[in-house]
């Protein structure tokens, strides 16, 4: 053979070889991907074989950290360690945090269920299974028991398995605008009238607080329930009563929503339509001890539209631009002490309304009261 021929040879296999690493290293980024969504879907056992797969092809740490997550989902304690040993070996220190994290989390579940855990291997491959065990065969113990005493014949204990945990565990890095409930605030400005012309001023400005509740999913059809304050500057052209008086509007009301924008999009359309109670408190009126009281009582009705886009790696970060409308009926409900002026007096029997600019705030929570999701899948 030349030498021309042989370092074609050679350069030919180099190649060959190279490619096929290439080819294992996309693979095992597909699966990777795929055990993923197959944990969305919440199809544990499934997303645990893809991950498994993705390690035996390129023992990366973030497959093993996947492979970690996943067997703790479903409920097998020991083998989730064992593949946490191997994700935080060659892992950088960020991943390493995550990894001390979760097997954290891992042994205060076990305990929480009367699981004494016993680590094996450290390379979460089927090489540090114990002798003779099929690592795709599931463990013929009681899951609600925990592990049996060790055989006597010198082997390991069968890995530790039990219930899946109930907590929120895991969310992608890719962030998609779904949420469960949601906690904000807003400030808000604008001007308009209520009760007679010149009884209070046109300048409004107050604060809300909300917290929204996803009702569809599917559709992104919620509700919220808040409470916001607003103040109407002073008046001087009433033609009875007293003058130069402000006003103060406690609103407590529930509304509906939907959010106008596709499932991965940062921004959103939100118009949205409330009812509320509307309690007044001309003058900033007090009681004997000091306290602002709000005695006189009318309906009200919130008109809004809000631009969004949202943040975080979750989407959890949300602000806002808001342009709405407060309504109000006139006041329906006044003292009956005979000390206080009646709505007359005051000039609110008559109704209102109220333009708005805003800007919000809000965090969103993608799971069951709150909690937020426990792991970041790599």
């Amino acid at each position: 053979m030349s030498r021309l021929t042989f370092c074609l040879a050679l350069a030919g296999s180099l190649y060959a070889v190279a490619a096929r690493a290439q080819t294992q290293a996309e693979i095992a980024e597909r699966e990777n991907e795929e055990g993923k969504e197959l944990m969305f879907a919440n199809k544990m056992a499934e997303a645990s074989a893809k991950f498994q797969s993705a390690v035996a092809r390129v023992p990366e740490p973030k497959y093993f950290f996947n492979l970690c997550t996943s067997r703790f989902a479903e409920g097998k304690f020991g083998e989730a360690l064992t593949a946490c040993n191997a994700a935080d070996k060659n892992a950088d220190d960020k991943l390493k945090a995550k990894t001390a994290k979760l097997v954290g989390k891992i042994h205060e579940e076990a305990q929480k269920q009367g699981i004494n855990l016993e680590a094996t291997g450290g390379g979460g491959g089927p090489g540090d299974m114990p002798p003779n065990t099929d690592p795709n065969t599931q463990p013929t113990t009681d899951p609600n028991v925990g592990n049996p005493p060790p055989n006597t014949n010198g082997t390991p204990p069968s890995m530790a398995v039990g219930r899946p945990p109930s907590m929120g565990l895991f969310t992608t890095v890719r962030p998609e605008n779904k949420y469960t409930w949601s906690l904000g605030v807003d400030l808000y400005g604008g001007g308009g009238r209520i009760g007679q012309k010149g009884a209070f001023g046109k300048s409004t400005g107050g604060v809300r607080f909300k917290g929204d509740y996803m009702i569809n999913p599917a559709q992104r059809i919620g509700g919220q329930g808040y409470f916001q304050l607003t103040h109407f500057g002073e008046g001087n052209d009433m033609a009875t009563g007293p003058r130069a008086t402000s006003l103060d509007v406690f609103d407590l009301g529930i509304a509906g929503y939907k959010h106008l924008c596709g499932p991965f999009s940062r921004f959103c359309l939100t118009p949205l339509v409330g009812a509320q109670l509307a309690l007044l408190s001309p003058a900033s009126e007090t009681d004997a001890t000091g306290s602002q009281v709000f005695n006189y009582a009318s309906l009200g009705a919130r008109l809004e539209a809000a631009l969004s886009y949202a943040i975080g790696s979750r989407f959890e970060h949300v602000l806002s631009a808001t342009v709405g409308l407060n309504l109000y009926t006139a006041v329906f409900s006044e003292p009956m002490d005979g000390s206080s002026l009646t709505a007359e007096q005051w000039g609110l029997d008559k109704g209102g309304a109220a333009f708005y600019v805003g800007l919000g705030y809000t965090y969103r929570f993608n799971t069951p009261f709150g909690s937020a999701p426990f792991v970041t899948l790599e």
